[in-house]
């Protein structure tokens, strides 16, 4: 098995004391800090970071040896409210960071050993959607794509596209508008194409390389509502998986023809907020039943199968 480092929420939002380290089926290590609620390594420096989803929220970044954080490499303010994602851009310059509640993109420089530097940007979203949690923005996800950023938006029903300068500054190229109270959350490129998690409709959204909607499935075939989280695909893209919360299941996919198509959904337990694939393992960091599931993906069927839980207060993400 794989060593985990799981970030999850603590104080008034959940039961965790900061990043956890999982290993041989159990915690073995902790790293305190506020609700790391997302984790992320450096592309290619033994760095890992950490949002602090807090009011007045944070960066944070750790050295790493052996896969577990040591010393501490600073911390930065992201000059907006609990922020629920971060990554570093492929050239490894810097951090940039989606604060959910306070609507807005942070952008930090990072040191040639990591560390995090001065703010460089605070983008400001301001939009809205139709449903009642779309009283604002609230920027989900950043992810690096072929030289852009992707943003997506729950509030604003938007996928925004920057470019990073060489400074450090956010360029807003276009914007992709979602299906409206879709509440786009994450989403992943396959091959020629985008899949985004709508939230708020409890949908799996396609799109082609031009950003054209192909289509909106049910992310479950389970009745009653559902607020699909992450999703992932195997390295082979034959098979596409998302995590429902609601339902609390992990939806199988094909996408061997085309659209997604759906398979079977396995039941993991309680609010799957977080899945990650490291190879053929998944897994599943439920948030309301504190625990981490290790899953193994059937070669054939692309199935997963139930291997491992390890107790892990309120989890939210996994990262191995």
């Amino acid at each position: 098995m794989s060593r985990l480092l799981v970030g999850g929420y603590t104080g008034d939002k959940g039961q965790g004391s900061g990043i956890s380290v999982v290993e041989d089926g159990q915690v073995v290590a902790t790293v305190p800090t506020k609700s790391p609620s997302w984790i992320t390594m450096h592309p290619y420096l033994p760095v890992l970071y950490a949002v602090t989803e807090t009011d007045d929220g944070g960066v944070r970044a750790w050295s790493v040896s052996e896969g577990v954080p040591g010393p501490s490499l600073g911390s930065g303010e992201t000059g907006g409210a609990e922020p629920a994602h971060l990554v570093v851009d492929p050239s490894g310059q810097f951090l940039i960071t989606a604060n959910y509640t306070g609507g807005s993109i942070a952008v930090h420089r990072l040191g040639p050993d990591g560390s995090i530097g001065e703010r460089t940007d605070l983008v400001q979203h301001r939009a809205h959607g139709t449903q009642p949690r779309q009283d604002s923005a609230h920027p989900h996800m950043v992810r690096a794509d072929n030289g852009t950023l992707l943003v997506t938006d729950l509030g604003a029903d938007a996928i925004y596209r920057y470019r990073l300068d060489p400074d450090g500054r956010l360029r807003l190229q276009d914007k992709v508008s979602t299906p409206a109270g879709s509440g786009p959350r994450h989403l992943l490129r396959a091959g020629d194409r985008y899949y985004v998690t709508a939230e708020l409709s409890g949908q799996l959204l396609d799109y082609d390389a031009d950003w054209q909607l192909l289509g909106a499935t049910p992310a479950s075939a389970a009745e009653g509502e559902n607020y699909p989280s992450e999703l992932v695909t195997d390295g082979s893209h034959r098979y596409l998986y998302i995590a429902n919360r609601g339902p609390d299941t992990v939806s199988v996919f094909s996408l061997e023809y085309g659209r997604p198509r759906y398979v079977t959904e396995v039941a993991v337990g309680g609010w799957p907020r977080h899945i990650v694939l490291d190879g053929d393992l998944l897994y599943v960091a439920n948030e309301r039943s504190h625990e981490v599931l290790t899953m193994r993906i059937d070669a054939q069927t692309g199935v997963p199968v139930l291997m491992e839980s390890v107790e892990v207060p309120s989890p939210t993400s996994v990262l191995p």
